[in-house]
């Protein structure tokens, strides 16, 4: 005999054979949608379960940007590698009136909106970085979180006015100023850290992670482990790179051979950083901007771009060949 259970919202339990089959109508629930059991009581406890957790997985959905904004803060992005440059501008996102907007609701003249309010305040290339960012997060939540995103507006904007990367004008007796600031201080790893970066061209978060068994100074190797992008997932992958040799006598030179080669905090080297180079009158300089002059002087050396691919670990040859400007830094 047919049976059907009108007191379930979302399921229904029906006769069949010698035993109860339980059928999910809901279209929100992912899972087995079919299941027979023996008797109408465990049908009806498996329907019950099914709902709880459907419920609950469905009350966690985040409904606005800015919720969704405070769960990637809370979930991924801590295991992101530029996880504390990329909370700032989420969290302003979030606090205004576009993290109010609810996800199903968001469409690419809400990122129009606000993108012309960012480049009020910030450059072209800021306000792209930040769009990126919220590219990735809206992405997440749709296939992650569940939300009801048809499309990812996002993805469809455009910002007028960014340009190449960077070229900063350094000269010699900036980098005097700059390492005799550095060497000012109490914790000799601040000098260590800029004159490896100026170096190797490797970024702040590959030199602090690097400890002496990533080194064969016999063999002119260094092993470096970097998070992956938030695009790419949660994954790290290794490099080995071709030790050059400023950088080979400089860790010659360090004593203590044991452990990590720079005992720094990411924050502790941040604020040296910027202490020394405030000193030094160098406003405008970042510590990425050493990774650029780095890449700049290998190819004023010489060095082909399959050499300095290796050292940098551009996978892309035009991300690569935007660092080419070592004409405009000396």
């Amino acid at each position: 005999m047919h049976h059907t259970n009108d007191d379930t919202k979302m399921a229904t339990i029906r006769r069949s054979g010698s035993g109860w089959q339980v059928l999910i109508r809901s279209k929100n629930y992912v899972g087995p949608r079919s299941r027979t059991f023996l008797s109408k009581d465990l049908a009806q406890s498996w329907t019950n379960a099914v709902e709880e957790r459907t419920k609950k997985v469905l009350n966690n959905i985040p409904l606005t940007l800015g919720e969704a904004i405070n769960d990637y803060i809370n979930g991924p992005l801590l295991l992101h590698r530029s996880a504390e440059n990329e909370k700032y501008p989420l969290k302003v996102t979030a606090s205004s009136w576009l993290g109010d907007i609810p996800l199903s609701d968001l469409q690419i003249k809400h990122f129009a909106v606000w993108r012309d309010e960012r480049l009020l305040k910030v450059k072209p290339n800021t306000v792209m970085r930040e769009l990126r960012i919220l590219r990735v997060l809206l992405d997440w939540v749709k296939d992650e979180r569940g939300a009801e995103i048809k499309d990812n507006p996002a993805r469809h904007l455009r910002v007028r006015g960014t340009g190449d990367a960077r070229a900063p004008f350094f000269t010699n007796e900036d980098e005097k100023r700059l390492l005799f600031e550095l060497s000012q201080m109490s914790n000799p790893n601040h000098l260590r850290l800029t004159k490896l970066a100026l170096t190797t061209g490797f970024r702040r978060s590959e030199l602090l992670s690097l400890t002496w068994r990533n080194i064969n100074l016999e063999k002119n190797t260094i092993y470096v482990q970097r998070k992956e992008c938030a695009a790419r997932g949660r994954s790290s992958s290794m490099r080995m790179v071709p030790l050059p040799h400023k950088a080979k006598d400089l860790l010659r030179s360090f004593k203590n051979k044991e452990g990590k080669i720079i005992n720094l905090t990411e924050g502790s080297a941040r604020n040296g950083f910027e202490s020394a180079r405030k000193k030094a009158g160098l406003e405008s300089l970042r510590f990425h901007d050493l990774r650029h002059i780095a890449i700049s002087r290998m190819w004023s050396y010489g060095m082909n771009a399959l050499e300095i691919s290796a050292c940098s670990g551009h996978k892309d040859i035009k991300m690569l060949m935007r660092y080419s400007h070592y004409q405009l830094t000396y």
